[in-house]
């Protein structure tokens, strides 16, 4: 019988949510259930503190601050052991329908986070004409353990070949499938200085099917400047261009005084998503989605796990 370990501690709701979903599929698929109280030893705590719950099976970490109750059952049936399976091509791929993925309301953030990761990469390796990658090379470039990345895809169909790996095409379009970012998506890029200058000639947003189709910036000596194939517009135009060209992002690149008066105006545009390139804590309704970029953030994070 296998045996699953909840990492957690006293007071954690997550871990409260957890426990739950580890019962409803104990109660379908019997395993032994241990709970492990981070407290109670300091090696643990310095391990698993930022990251409770952690569920491990069978001696394999599978989940952190969120279980994943569809993949912990195909693991627990075995269906996971065969997980590079045959590939679909991209002839059946063009052809296929919803179904071929697994449907998901919504996904963990840790899931959907390691997805956007494998994309990234896959990406770029399309980029450099490879045509297949295998999970061991998926782990090399994004650091995620590589049963834990077949894993990761088991739940949402079969998409790669034991010893041959995964089809990249494929696989690109299948996790676009289901991080439902398929297709084109416009963005209004604002700022016209030096940052938002080598973000509208990046490729970076392109290469997964973000286009920059509108640039403005409240510098009027700079409207009317050429950046690529646009035309600097100033910000009074925001709110007909974001109806007209249907613009569903918005990318501040524009000092931090200015952030929080851009933001009013997206939100008041309904702009949902906004890109955060300043140093600027903004302030927006529930429902719209904000993330914030900053280079010296990613290299604590980096320099945190290096000294741990």
């Amino acid at each position: 019988m296998s045996e699953v370990v909840l990492y957690g501690r006293a007071g954690c709701c997550l871990c409260d949510d957890a426990r739950v979903v580890l019962e409803r599929v104990r109660q379908d698929l019997p395993f032994e259930l241990h709970e492990r109280d981070i407290d109670s030893d300091e090696r643990l705590l310095r391990t698993y503190l930022e990251r409770i719950p952690v569920v491990v099976l069978d001696g394999e970490e599978l989940f952190e601050l969120q279980v994943d109750e569809r993949a912990l059952r195909v693991r627990l049936t075995g269906a996971g052991d065969d997980l590079e399976s045959e590939p679909m091509s991209l002839g059946e791929l063009a052809n296929s329908d919803d179904a071929d993925v697994l449907p998901v309301e919504r996904l963990p953030l840790g899931i959907a986070a390691r997805l956007s990761r494998y994309l990234q990469v896959l990406t770029q390796a399309r980029k450099m004409g490879r045509d297949t990658i295998s999970s061991q090379e998926l782990s090399n470039y994004t650091h995620v353990n590589s049963t834990q990345i077949r894993r990761d895809l088991s739940g949402f169909g079969k998409f790669g070949k034991r010893g041959v790996g995964y089809n990249v095409d494929s696989l690109v379009l299948q996790i676009r499938k289901i991080l439902r970012t398929a297709g084109q998506h416009n963005i209004a890029l604002f700022g016209a200085g030096h940052l938002g200058r080598a973000i509208a000639s990046s490729e970076i947003f392109a290469d997964h099917g973000f286009r920059v189709v509108a640039i403005f910036d409240s510098d009027r000596g700079k409207v009317g400047e050429a950046i690529g194939q646009h035309t600097v517009r100033h910000n009074d135009e925001l709110r007909s261009v974001v109806d007209e060209q249907e613009i569903v992002v918005g990318v501040l690149a524009v000092p931090t005084a200015a952030a929080q008066g851009l933001a009013d105006d997206l939100v008041a545009t309904g702009i949902k998503i906004i890109f955060n390139y300043s140093e600027a804590l903004l302030n927006v309704p529930p429902e719209v989605t904000v993330h914030t970029s900053s280079p010296a953030v990613d290299l604590l994070y980096a320099l945190y796990f290096y000294l741990a």
